[in-house]
């Protein structure tokens, strides 16, 4: 946004620093901030719930939250005052590997939490409710939607990071280390049908436009990110299928 009349010459990347910049960035507002398709800016509650509710106007199969700071999730849908859909998640994990891990290891949370096969009911009324009891809740990203098929991921995906981190030595070989973000990537292979294969790249060419919700595998939460396609590569591999290879890249 613009701070004053606009004058030959205050271009934005120019004037966003100083005691008086003439530009500045407008951030989502707190009730907003899990809609902005970025998750380093996130919704925080002002007690230990947060919710929200809202009538799509369309069909939605599928819910996902990023970042998600809480103990627990519920989504509910109702239609004309009744009860389609109803389903809470506890988000607390429980992997421990012997009895002393059980009641001694520090109890952690899943960072993402989706929902999937919502009835498809083009009225609902759909309600998110995040809670964390004697904590402040905090979601970084809301994706809600009518989920797109691609096809059936295959064994041996990959997840890396990239790490924007630093290590700069000085002159005298001290050290300093900068933290700084780090995203996931994950790759895979999917088997598609070669009568889907059109309908693939139609949603693909779409899904490059714009971030959005990649949900791999139900056990497997590191296959689920919010992001965008990198790159994809379609091999029509023969009569009986085909295989897409995409990377999809999360977005902080």
């Amino acid at each position: 946004a613009h701070t004053a009349t606009n004058v030959a010459g205050d271009y934005p990347e120019n004037n966003l620093a100083g005691t008086s910049p003439k530009w500045f960035f407008v951030r989502p507002t707190n009730l907003y901030a899990a809609y902005d398709s970025v998750m380093n800016t996130a919704s925080v509650a002002n007690s230990d719930l947060l919710s929200w509710t809202y009538t799509p106007g369309t069909r939605v199969t599928e819910v996902a939250l990023f970042a998600v700071y809480a103990s627990s999730v519920r989504v509910r849908m109702t239609v004309n005052g009744i009860v389609k859909y109803d389903v809470t998640q506890n988000l607390r994990l429980r992997n421990c590997r012997n009895w002393t891990e059980w009641f001694t290891k520090p109890v952690s949370f899943r960072r993402d939490v989706s929902f999937t096969g919502l009835p498809s009911y083009r009225n609902a009324v759909l309600e998110i409710i995040v809670s964390w009891p004697g904590n402040v809740p905090t979601v970084g990203e809301v994706q809600i939607g009518r989920a797109s098929y691609l096809g059936n991921m295959q064994w041996k995906p990959s997840v890396r990071t990239i790490d924007y981190s630093s290590v700069e030595p000085d002159q005298w070989g001290t050290i300093q280390f900068v933290p700084r973000r780090a995203v996931r990537v994950v790759e895979c292979d999917l088997f598609v049908k070669n009568e889907q294969v059109d309908e693939v790249l139609r949603l693909l060419t779409l899904a490059k436009s714009s971030p959005r919700a990649w949900l791999g595998s139900p056990r497997f939460g590191a296959l689920n990110l919010f992001g965008f396609v990198q790159d994809f590569q379609l091999v029509l591999n023969g009569p009986g299928g085909s295989f897409l290879n995409i990377q999809i890249q999360e977005l902080t």
